[in-house]
């Protein structure tokens, strides 16, 4: 019995501590390379319970106590080479799998939303982390000035520049572990929006809310949206989305991104009435075989609204947009 304790209860003892230690990862550590720390743990695991095994086969006493038609004497090497490997494919499949929702799940449970500043951004390099990005944020939690740094898909890193300001989550249990929410994925984790195109139908609703009701709306549908006192509007700067509200009775919407067949089947369901189709005598023949896919683009009106959709260019790279400027009648 002597023998049993001083070789196998040395390799439980081993055995359980290596996956404490990995378990309390999961807890107190958040590793960027998931898979990485999951394989290196199936490997240690792996072996420990080849040698916890072998040194119970090996030991006189155990293997005494062990009835003969449960004793691993047939192929010693080859059976242990097998558990090893079927304990390596669970303990690297469970470990992986617990270390890549680390982070979304601490997030998704303290996460708090605010805005920082990127002050970098590199990509990595190498044929392993091909389309890695990471960008460095610096942020303020309770007054104190903190420098963290997240991956953010290739999505968001084209959008993320030096000095711009980003809306980010962090955890309030350890305001260093971030996320950009830069992307539709991020947001509908995160803020639990699922990002949509405004409607005419959100622009009759929209015209009578205040400017706080107006900027909850517009998160509610796309987010992120922020307000800009100069220009009296909001604008979503990920999604190249502006809204205006120059008085109470009128709103202009502009978008680059839009489908003129749901347009129009959404003109028609509001009944709306075309009046005029906009001039378009001053374009070149280039932008109007453009504007020929617009179909929309004209001037209406019912009984309460008058509607007015028409098309511009922005940016230097002559992107086509539209313009909705919806106008209560004057009763």
């Amino acid at each position: 019995m002597k023998e049993v304790k001083i070789r196998i209860i040395p390799a439980i003892g081993l055995f359980f501590c290596i996956q404490i230690f990995f378990i309390w990862l999961s807890t107190n550590f958040y590793p960027n390379n998931s898979i990485g720390y999951g394989i290196f743990g199936g490997i240690l695991t792996s072996f420990c319970l080849y040698f916890l095994i072998k040194g119970m086969q090996d030991t006189e006493d155990f293997t005494n106590s062990i009835p003969e038609n449960l004793q691993l004497s047939t192929a010693p090497t080859f059976t242990l080479a097998v558990i090893a490997f079927i304990s390596f494919i669970i303990f690297t499949s469970f470990l992986t799998s617990m270390y890549s929702n680390i982070k979304e799940n601490e997030l998704k449970q303290f996460g708090k939303i605010t805005t920082g500043e990127i002050l970098k951004g590199y990509s990595e390099t190498g044929r392993n982390v091909v389309g890695s990005y990471n960008v460095t944020v610096e942020y303020s939690v309770k007054g104190e000035t903190i420098k963290a740094f997240t991956k953010v898909s290739p999505t968001e890193f084209q959008n993320c520049y030096v000095g711009k300001e980003v809306k980010l989550i962090y955890s309030t249990k350890n305001p260093n572990l971030i996320d950009v929410i830069g992307d539709d994925t991020k947001v509908e984790t995160y803020v639990k929006i699922k990002n949509r195109a405004i409607l005419i139908s959100d622009l009759l609703k929209i015209i009578d809310l205040n400017k706080d009701q107006t900027e909850a709306y517009l998160n509610s549908i796309s987010y992120p949206w922020n307000y800009e006192s100069d220009k009296k509007g909001w604008i979503n700067t990920e999604k190249l989305l502006y809204l205006l509200k120059p008085s109470d009775k009128s709103v202009s919407y502009l978008t680059t991104t839009f489908n003129p067949e749901e347009l129009n089947d959404e003109i028609d369901k509001l009944k709306f009435q075309k009046l005029d189709t906009i001039s378009n005598s001053k374009k070149s023949p280039g932008e109007k075989i453009k504007l020929r896919m617009l179909s929309a683009e004209g001037l209406y009106k019912n009984n309460k609204y008058a509607l007015v959709i028409k098309s511009t260019f922005i940016g230097t790279s002559g992107q086509i947009a539209m313009v909705i400027q919806l106008e209560k009648i004057k009763e």
